[in-house]
């Protein structure tokens, strides 16, 4: 005789099983889509420049943390002679690690400049040449990244921001979504 209880766990065993073939036919389990911000100042630059050019970076990871996609938003400055990635702890300065005016696209506004490409493997350069950009998300993760903008008149940097997870609190940083259909 079949119970409702053994009815209800058989019909939970059948999906689940169900939802393991659809994931491993649909080429298995798919990253959440990692965001990261920096809010750029010259305060934020070691020593701090007095400056009223500000900014916000906006990273998002695709293709599995293959890649980051980017956008940087600065006011109050158009001459920028450099745009980075750094390694480094909040107050701390470190090294280069992704050039984010090569292969960008750069456009003068009216009241300063929009940044805007594309990061994989191949863009990563200083200590993280060879790595994989799943191991800059790491470091961006874990607080260890900051995004710098140059400029002819501040060339070790006019306004910087420490990145930092943009993801909302259900969403954990190596957090895998099962993708159906």
């Amino acid at each position: 005789m079949v119970t409702t209880k053994s009815l209800s766990t058989l019909m939970l065993v059948s999906a689940t099983l169900s939802l393991m073939f659809v994931t491993l036919a649909s080429g298995g389990v798919v990253f959440a889509k990692q965001k990261f911000t920096a809010s750029l100042s010259g305060s934020n630059e070691v020593p701090p420049v007095k400056i009223n050019a500000g900014g916000e970076a906006k990273f998002t990871s695709v293709n599995n943390d293959t890649g980051l996609k980017y956008k940087v938003n600065v006011t109050g400055l158009s001459d920028a002679t450099g745009a980075h990635i750094h390694t480094g702890k909040e107050g701390k300065n470190g090294a280069v690690v992704v050039d984010l005016l090569k292969n960008s696209k750069k456009n003068s506004v009216a009241a300063g400049m929009v940044i805007r490409g594309n990061i994989t493997d191949s863009s990563l350069t200083g200590p993280m040449k060879g790595k994989t950009v799943a191991d800059l998300i790491s470091a961006m993760s874990s607080g260890d990244a900051y995004v710098n903008i140059h400029t002819p008149k501040h060339p070790k940097g006019e306004i910087r921001g420490q990145l930092e997870s943009a993801n909302s609190s259900s969403t954990m940083s190596n957090q895998t979504n099962v993708q159906v259909g």
